[in-house]
């Protein structure tokens, strides 16, 4: 981790000068391997706007790498093996800041940002019980397949980012009205050829690319780094349906968050009843796993989602006083919501689990005093 970390702080320490003419061979070689003319190296506009981003971006490659330091190993991987440039590392940065969780407002989800009918298409399991867009091994993949699909479409590597932000059709409008697919002339502000979203996506993942473009001095001053960063650190293991989460995690000998962590895509905390199931564990930890791995001996958990319902805080709720009226632990309410903190705001809706006995007698009695949803 801390390797990670000091060679993302190393290039912190040459964002500085990142823009400098020094480096304008190497920036101008990153617009080519995007398929991108090196004159748009300067570009009013983006010559304008790159300062700003670099001010407003310079911190997320670190905040990235603090945060998630050991997936960049993984993604790099996937990338160069898929034959993709290295700077769509950039783009998942851009559209998640390599976060599995992140949800977006048109709740597009995970570090590639993928909608439910997009990542479906892409044989991406996404379920009651399992949503592999937030499985950044598997996501990622997809994500490569994805890109690779829009290359062959339109021909060239950015025209691909683009597409990826505003959707094929939208870009393909946008190259008939604007009679071109240059890209200077695609960002035209005044003409609004395609979103402004868009145009400061590509403008962004241009930027960090920019900022990160020392990566041979980094790799030079710190030979572990490279070597770390060229090798797979995890493994992928085939596990049984119907068990609990925390056995696996106590089977692997990992805290159970750190577990959770490398396995976002289960929905809770137990493997589906159906379909093929894997987790991902560390190369260190996962051959004593397989090796203690008896599927005879694992217990069977009852697989059934929670019932819940949406509550809406009102002024004087507090945590403790919700738990209590709905008979439920304090602690279940934060798991469901993930909340940290004690603070509640007004008309914040909360999802309630409802106790099963509780459900069950709802039941018996045909009486619907609440409207139960599935998570």
């Amino acid at each position: 981790m801390k390797t990670i970390i000091l060679s993302f702080l190393a290039q912190g320490l040459l964002f500085a000068n990142a823009f400098a003419p020094e480096y304008y061979k190497n920036q101008v070689e990153i617009l080519r391997t995007l398929d991108i003319e090196s004159s748009f190296i300067g570009d009013p506009v983006f010559v304008e706007a790159k300062s700003e981003l670099k001010k407003l971006h310079s911190k997320t490659l670190v905040i990235s790498a603090e945060n998630n330091y050991e997936f960049i190993p993984v993604l790099r991987q996937i990338i160069n093996e898929q034959d993709l440039p290295k700077e769509f590392l950039y783009l998942a940065i851009v559209e998640s800041g390599l976060k599995t969780h992140s949800t977006s407002r048109t709740k597009a989800i995970g570090v590639w940002q993928f909608m439910e009918n997009t990542a479906k298409s892409l044989d991406l399991r996404v379920d009651p019980y399992i949503d592999e867009r937030k499985d950044v091994f598997k996501s990622t993949l997809a994500a490569a397949n994805y890109l690779k699909s829009l290359k062959a479409e339109f021909g060239k590597w950015y025209l691909a980012i683009l597409a990826y932000n505003c959707g094929n059709g939208k870009l393909r409008q946008a190259i008939k009205e604007a009679g071109s697919d240059d890209l200077s002339i695609l960002l035209d502000a005044d003409k609004k050829y395609i979103p402004l979203e868009t145009r400061v996506f590509i403008r962004k993942i241009l930027t960090l690319a920019f900022l990160a473009n020392n990566e041979d001095f980094v790799f030079e001053q710190n030979s572990a780094f490279a070597n770390y960063s060229l090798s797979h650190e995890f493994s992928k293991v085939r596990v049984p349906q119907s068990v609990s989460l925390k056995d696996l995690a106590k089977l692997a000998d990992l805290d159970f968050a750190e577990f959770r962590r490398y396995n976002p895509h289960f929905r809770y905390d137990f493997t589906p009843p159906n379909g093929e199931v894997f987790v991902y564990l560390p190369l260190s930890k996962s051959e004593s796993f397989s090796q203690k791995l008896d599927t005879t001996k694992l217990a069977k958990v009852d697989t059934t989602i929670p019932k819940t319902q949406i509550y809406i805080v009102k002024s004087g709720d507090s945590l403790y006083s919700i738990a209590k009226k709905y008979k439920i632990s304090v602690a279940s309410i934060r798991a469901y919501n993930k909340i940290k903190k004690n603070h509640l705001s007004i008309k914040q809706k909360l999802v309630i689990p409802i106790p099963k006995q509780e459900y069950n007698y709802a039941k018996t009695q045909n009486k619907t005093t609440t409207k139960l949803v599935s998570r």
